[in-house]
């Protein structure tokens, strides 16, 4: 690292506490401190969906299995995509129509108070796990770029992470994250660019890396039947697709003005995730076409060192300041998930724990007290939790996040998704399903072998990667049919509510999906927003391309101009779209 990377991830941290000081001022009340006060436009939406739904791990873990086995990696991120369209479509319009701040909300309202307890308490360990895995996968970067202890880097980052949504909530964690949105897309595009404009030299022209697409290329290695990786290929896009829909990864599209944001937020999300993970992707491809050995050049990764193919190309191929930047870009995809998760989580006990259990009547200052200790508490135990994760070494950060989401996730997922499908099942359907679901999983990770399967496909022996991929896919497919299956099947116990219960209940989840919005129900929307961001970017943009003049060599220059012009284009369009004619009082 040189004075110039120093420079540039301390200038980062400058700029996101500018940002979040700027948003600081709208968290006046619990409800925005929670969801904004339903006041964010869909692009700000959009961002923080976006932002949320991948962490440092998609440029060390995902990176190393880019690295290891070629085009495979984009199924998963091909699923965020078609997750966030099929949202668009159907689910994100639905869970803004319901009115309510939280994702806790949307069981309560569905499933009723029972549900909405087992949820509650359930979600906050699936939540610190999570957090887990992406302080470890920044950490792994870290290590191997500043040689810190991987302890430093989880202790310093949560304390950003937890200082950040403390100071403002819902509009701190959505302002930073539109930030550290410009500043990622901007870096990686123009990384991505270089690196794919090198991997079409290195194969003779883009004729020819066509010509060089085998069947380890796209599939990778350890494959030995091609339908175990058709089955895993289409298990990612079925489970990425049930993470963006389920009801509590609701809260992303809860913040937004009406329902026709929400949808629009939705399809921002999904078009950026249909293109932009290729261009994550492009040097860890390089890297790999060129063979090079990262066992030998980070050795004290030891067996995690193809964690590092992204920093590889960093540190080999682009100008001096690069790394700086692009651990900015690691930096802040830990950052926005981890901010939202504390800001969901903070909601959760105010509205689901605190006004449903402890204290129904407490006041809105009361409420917002609550908020930020349970913000402060979740940042601690997430550290400690990240820590704790650190000692496993038996499986790739890779492995850890695809099984995270197959066993524990699963079980929750699959009612809260079926939630606004099958509308006519009894509230104990959710946490009936839940049990079930947990029963199942246990059954696939202590009982099921996966070689049980051989058979069904020849008689080579599985790989150790198929046999990974297997049991991802088997236990997919079990959570399908009997976890799902078992929800649907409740149906047969649901009785309609007679007319007495109706007109107690009148503003019931029916009724209000029933109901578009009106006007009145909609908060304003407050332009600051675009111009605070727009004059943030505007001087960020000038900030990077103004180091393009201190670099001795054209293409660095070139480089920097492209990243900065990039980042300044965003500003413009942000103050251009938000000027001060526009704002309403």
């Amino acid at each position: 690292m040189t004075q110039l990377d120093w420079g540039v991830v301390f200038g980062y941290f400058v700029f996101i506490l500018i940002a979040a000081m700027a948003f600081k001022k709208f968290a006046t009340s619990s409800s925005s401190f929670i969801q904004g006060g339903g006041s964010m436009v869909w692009w700000m939406a959009g961002a923080t969906a976006f932002m949320t739904q991948f962490s440092a791990w998609t440029f060390t873990g995902a990176a190393a299995k880019a690295y290891e086995d070629g085009l495979s990696v984009m199924f998963v991120f091909w699923g965020n995509a078609l997750g966030f369209f099929v949202s668009a479509a159907f689910f994100a319009g639905r869970y803004r129509r319901l009115r309510v701040e939280t994702a806790m909300e949307v069981i309560k309202l569905r499933f009723g108070k029972v549900s909405e307890q087992v949820y509650t308490w359930l979600s906050f360990p699936i939540t610190l796990i999570a957090c887990a895995i992406w302080l470890n996968g920044l950490g792994a970067f870290v290590s191997a770029t500043f040689q810190f202890d991987l302890s430093v880097t989880i202790i310093g980052i949560s304390t950003v992470v937890t200082v950040i949504a403390l100071s403002g909530g819902a509009w701190t964690v959505s302002a930073t994250n539109v930030v550290q949105l410009i500043l990622l897309v901007a870096i990686t595009v123009v990384v991505g660019m270089t690196a794919t404009d090198k991997l079409i030299d290195a194969h003779g022209g883009f004729a020819a890396l066509g010509e060089h697409m085998t069947r380890n290329a796209v599939m990778g290695e350890g494959i030995t039947y091609w339908q175990v990786f058709a089955f895993w290929a289409c298990a990612m896009l079925v489970q990425q697709t049930m993470s963006t829909n389920n009801a509590l990864s609701s809260y992303r599209f809860l913040v937004t003005v009406n329902e026709r944001e929400a949808e629009k937020a939705a399809r921002l999300a999904g078009m950026l995730f249909l293109i932009a993970p290729l261009l994550w992707f492009a040097p860890a491809w390089f890297v790999s076409a060129q063979a090079v050995d990262l066992q030998a050049n980070y050795p004290s990764l030891g067996a995690q060192a193809n964690n590092a193919a992204y920093l590889y190309y960093i540190d080999k191929y682009m100008p001096q300041g690069l790394l700086g930047m692009v651990l900015v870009a690691m930096i802040a995809a830990t950052i926005a998930p981890m901010t939202a998760a504390l800001n969901r989580n903070a909601g959760i006990i105010v509205k689901n724990v605190y006004l449903s259990v402890i204290r129904p009547g407490a006041q809105d200052a009361q409420q917002l007290a609550v908020g930020k200790w349970s913000t402060l508490m979740s940042g601690v135990v997430a550290c400690a939790t990240a820590m704790l994760l650190a000692n496993v070494k038996a499986y790739s950060l890779f492995d850890i996040m695809m099984m995270f989401s197959a066993f524990v996730q699963m079980p929750l997922s699959i009612p809260s998704l079926l939630a606004l499908v099958c509308l006519r099942t009894p509230g104990w359907s959710g946490w009936a399903t839940i049990l079930v679901g947990m029963l199942v999983s246990a059954f696939m990770m202590l009982v099921f072998d996966v070689n049980h399967l051989q058979p069904l496909f020849g008689d080579t022996p599985f790989t150790i990667r198929e046999q990974k991929d297997l049991t991802i896919v088997s236990t997919l497919l079990v959570h399908l049919l009997i976890t799902g299956g078992f929800f649907i099947s409740t149906r047969l116990f649901y009785r309609e509510p007679d007319h007495a219960e109706a007109s107690v209940l009148p503003d019931t989840l029916m009724a209000r999906l029933n109901r578009p919005m009106t006007k009145s129900e909609q908060a304003m929307v407050d332009h600051r927003q675009g111009q605070y961001l727009g004059r943030i970017g505007l001087s960020l943009g000038v900030i990077v391309a103004g180091v393009a003049f201190i670099q001795p060599v054209v293409s660095a220059r070139l480089i920097y101009l492209g990243i900065g012009g990039l980042i300044m284009l965003c500003g413009w369009g942000l103050s251009a779209k938000n000027r001060p004619k526009a704002v309403l009082h």
